[in-house]
């Protein structure tokens, strides 16, 4: 496999940061075109397929000119916007409809920001990320059904844009583009994208999906007995489902539902906003770079430090709690630290955080599911670091999985991708050897757990009813 990355370009902003959409554009063409390079006959490229993320996206005008800025997916500017949707719709409504709990991440709150910044221009087409992406490519606009199911405005048990949301926040007429499965040719290459990349008019362009969703597909997730550990800036749990859970104990905990990038399967869904972001975080703070980076997390696998389990940890509320106390305006919370503490063991108690957290939302799932499920796949950044894949099955008591194959959002992605232009993907399964297993310490499981059951829930749950006083003393 030949890979191109380049780290995504964004601009700053009085509200954070917003993707710089022309600098992605030309980073993209330039990957398609070396590309080419890579295979010995052009017309051997017979899929371009695309995935991103379901929140982000871009509103174009009546002339396909981009309206206002880009904003990133966990942007936090449209709280306003989420509270009037909210108060027109009902937050239980919202979650009967779209299966997803409301949220300022998604998609309707940004447009109808950009529509209220911008209202000298007439707002015709909202499109996610991917399916601009691909629209650019093709000159097509279509949506793809596990991004529409991010969007705050798709009924999940129609699969269709909701009307009744529409309707309500009056948006334009037609500004959602007409669905198609994932994967599904919706065009040629444009002679100019062509010209630009080398790629011959017989490659068809199609929208993968999601990113997690194409990360499942890529390991071989097919059903609700496997359980999938996404991990990246934020990380998340995923199990794949014959329908959408859309009852009050599973919107209770703000679990979300969504369309699978698989035809006829739905997903149940739920992120944590700072896993890697948590990482960044402390790489900045204390200035580490990247290969001092990997020696600290060497030097405390080193030192089983996975396996010796202390009080300290951060509560890695850094850009808000996930699930199933989810809020942006939430907190992180550092315990257990002394005036000898070192970076290294701060990052130590950083990583047990993550860890806490993730199981918090691991029980939470079994729990309305009624299952257990105890071995867990993990792809992406967490792979590189078999410490934190130690911690993960002493912490949550369980096989951790780690799925060691390079970029596996792209690989699900050319793999939906080649099966819409009519092709089966050589590697379509996932080989043992790509897999590395990690097993819990029955004793370090069982230390863990106290310190979790002791210490983490409690001071977690004082946390977050401080939070809602405050937030309540503030509105």
């Amino acid at each position: 496999m030949n890979k191109y990355s380049f780290p995504t370009p964004k601009n700053s902003s009085e509200h954070g940061s917003d993707f710089d959409i022309n600098a992605l554009w030309h980073g993209i063409i330039n990957g398609l075109s070396l590309a080419v390079q890579a295979v010995s006959d052009p017309e051997q490229i017979v899929s371009i397929s695309v995935a991103s993320v379901g929140e982000a996206g871009v509103l174009l005008d009546d002339e396909d000119q981009i309206i206002g800025p880009v904003m990133t997916w966990y942007d936090t500017r449209t709280q306003p916007q989420l509270e009037r949707v909210v108060a027109r719709l009902g937050e239980e409504r919202l979650y009967e409809i779209t299966g997803i709990p409301a949220h300022s991440n998604y998609s309707l709150n940004k447009i109808l920001w950009l529509m209220e910044h911008a209202p000298q221009r007439k707002a015709a087409r909202w499109l996610c990320l991917a399916e601009y992406i691909a629209y650019r490519l093709s000159g097509v606009k279509r949506a793809e059904y596990s991004l529409a199911s991010r969007t705050l405005a798709f009924d999940i048990h129609a699969g269709a844009w909701s009307q009744e949301i529409c309707r309500a926040m009056a948006l334009p007429e037609g500004i959602f583009s007409p669905l198609v499965r994932a994967g599904e040719p919706i065009g040629g290459l444009l002679p100019v994208n062509r010209q630009l990349t080398g790629i011959s008019g017989g490659a068809q362009i199609a929208i993968a999906g999601h990113d997690h969703m194409c990360g499942s597909v890529a390991v071989g997730i097919t059903d609700e007995d496997q359980i999938l550990n996404s991990t990246g800036t934020t990380e998340g749990l995923l199990v794949i489902c014959k329908q959408a859970a859309v009852t009050p104990e599973y919107y209770r905990s703000r679990l979300s539902n969504g369309c699978h990038v698989l035809r006829g399967a739905y997903t149940l869904y739920a992120s944590l906003p700072s896993a890697g972001y948590a990482i960044e975080w402390f790489r900045h703070l204390f200035d580490v770079s990247a290969d001092d980076f990997v020696a600290m997390t060497d030097r405390l696998m080193a030192s089983a430090a996975a396996s010796q389990p202390d009080n300290s940890f951060l509560i890695p509320h850094l850009r808000g709690s996930g699930p199933p106390k989810r809020c942006i305006f939430s907190k992180g919370l550092l315990y257990g630290i002394g005036e000898k503490t070192a970076p290294e063991e701060l990052l130590r108690a950083l990583f047990q955080g993550l860890c806490f957290e993730l199981r918090m939302l691991m029980e939470t799932y079994e729990a309305l599911a009624g299952r257990h499920w105890g071995s867990v796949m993990v792809i992406g950044a967490a792979c590189q670091n078999p410490y934190w894949l130690q911690l993960k099955a002493n912490i949550l008591n369980r096989e951790i999985v780690s799925c060691r194959i390079p970029e596996a959002v792209s690989r699900g992605a050319a793999m939906i991708g080649a099966r819409g232009a009519g092709y089966e993907p050589v590697e379509s399964s996932l080989a043992e050897n790509a897999v590395v297993r990690y097993l819990p310490d029955a004793a370090a499981a069982a230390r863990f757990k106290d310190i979790y059951t002791q210490i983490y829930q409690p001071l977690h749950a004082s946390k977050i009813h401080i939070e809602s006083k405050i937030n309540r003393i503030k509105s």
